[in-house]
């Protein structure tokens, strides 16, 4: 009967370790998962923390931005407008010298066969010649496109340049020329 009575002993002990190995791998196990949710946690973008913690205040700088936007994009284009009625006119038969007020550094501008074809910048069969910005030409004709007068000019090219042969006429924004 000792013999049971150790062995009951013995078993009770081992269940006891096991018990104590189970609560020690949870409690292991409990503070690992609350490390990784707190790393979740903190790895949030601040914009993210903010739409949980202040929708409001997340929801209304959304619509802030997109009322700005609209706004900006409602506007009635004065700029632009200005820009277009205070350009110099241009007069036929007259000297200019080509500029491209969109670019920066040195380039050039593309002379078309015809005015306005936005495909013609994408087919090189459409393109007369590339005039580098400087070049002299002179004032031929005007064709008015999209609602507004003489948005291109027909110029003529006098002196050889780049690629234009000498005398060779095409076309370019009114924009091009000062």
């Amino acid at each position: 009967m000792s013999e049971d009575k150790s062995t009951e002993e013995t078993i009770e002990n081992i269940k006891d370790a096991v018990e104590d190995a189970v609560d020690t791998a949870q409690e292991a196990i409990e503070d690992a998962v609350d490390a990784v949710e707190d790393a979740v946690d903190a790895a949030k973008p601040p914009l993210m923390q903010l739409r949980e913690e202040k929708p409001l205040v997340f929801y209304g700088a959304i619509a802030a931005v997109v009322g700005l936007g609209l706004f900006m994009l409602s506007g009635d284009g004065g700029s632009a407008t200005q820009h277009t009625q205070s350009q110099s006119a241009i007069s036929l038969d007259k000297s200019y010298i080509l500029k491209a007020p969109n670019s920066v550094g040195e380039s050039s501008l593309k002379i078309l066969k015809v005015p306005g074809s936005m495909a013609s910048f994408d087919n090189s069969e459409d393109v007369i010649c590339n005039a580098p910005v400087g070049t002299s030409v002179i004032a031929r004709g005007f064709q008015d496109a999209f609602g507004k007068k003489q948005l291109f000019v027909q110029v003529e090219i006098p002196a050889e340049v780049a690629d234009c042969r000498a005398g060779v006429k095409g076309w370019t924004l009114k924009g091009n020329l000062k």
